[in-house]
């Protein structure tokens, strides 16, 4: 684990690794109340009860990708929550991009897809309060790394990918572990400090919805159907309907969709 974490300044710099566990969610959430540093790590090899949004299931085999949840302590004063789970897919992006020539893309809100739209990576961001009531977020991501394609469950064959399906070859999960954390510090502290202009801007490079024309799902059931036209200063995503109206939304499921007759907005 210090090969993973000798280039970042703070985060990670404690950490805690499990061969299993139930989620490195649920062991980061203990250690906060234990009192736990800000920037401390937790990583598990396999998780029995890996979860991601909506209270899903991850997939989580032993030894092919990373499972971990970073432990942050929130400054008096910083952009939205939800505008964490957009840093961890751009600080995952940049990362994969820069140091393994990954072809990689942020779909809003929480995944790291191919250019085809499979998922190669998925984040959860939870916030809690520990006993001095000092408000932290977890965040916790999952990054298939050396799945091939017959190891993915038949479910997951047309939505999931891996870091090894996509560039050709194993990789070191350490070096990739490295690589996020040192870009996911760095994210943080620009978010930290100078709110989330800056990453706007990088969210905008590597927006794989943009322009698509999609379907959002909201927590209620409701649908809206139009072009996905990026992000706002909140983190949410701008839905230009066909009547050329825009609407935000700060949750919800998107799908890409087609119409038999196309629109501009």
């Amino acid at each position: 684990m210090e090969l993973a974490t000798q280039r970042t300044k703070w985060l990670g710099k404690s950490w805690k690794f499990f061969e299993v566990t139930s989620s490195t969610q649920d062991e980061a959430k203990k250690w906060v109340q234990e009192g736990a540093p800000h920037g401390a790590l937790v990583i598990a090899e396999k998780q029995t009860q890996g979860r991601g949004r909506l209270g899903r299931s991850w997939f989580s085999p032993p030894r092919k990708n990373l499972y971990f949840t970073v432990a942050l302590q929130l400054p008096s004063s910083s952009p939205p929550l939800n505008t964490l789970s957009l840093l961890a897919g751009v600080a995952v992006a940049e990362a994969l991009r820069s140091q393994f020539n990954a072809q990689v893309f942020v779909k809003w809100a929480n995944d790291v897809v191919s250019s085809d739209g499979r998922k190669l990576a998925g984040i959860l961001v939870e916030g809690l309060k520990d006993r001095s009531g000092i408000d932290w977020a977890l965040v916790g991501i999952g990054v298939n790394v050396n799945l091939t394609e017959d190891e993915l469950p038949d479910e997951l064959q047309e939505i999931a990918t891996s870091l090894q399906i996509l560039l050709g070859r194993k990789l070191n999960r350490f070096q990739v572990l490295d690589a996020i954390l040192v870009s996911l510090e760095n994210w943080w502290e620009d978010w930290a400090g100078q709110g989330i202009e800056t990453l706007r801007k990088t969210f905008a490079q590597f927006d794989w919805l943009k322009g698509k024309q999609v379907r959002l799902s909201l927590p209620n059931g409701e649908k809206f159907e139009g072009i996905a036209n990026g992000i706002t200063e909140k983190g949410e995503l701008k839905l230009t309907l066909q009547d050329g109206s825009e609407l935000c939304f700060a949750a919800g499921e998107v799908t890409l969709r087609s119409l038999e007759i196309p629109f501009k907005a």
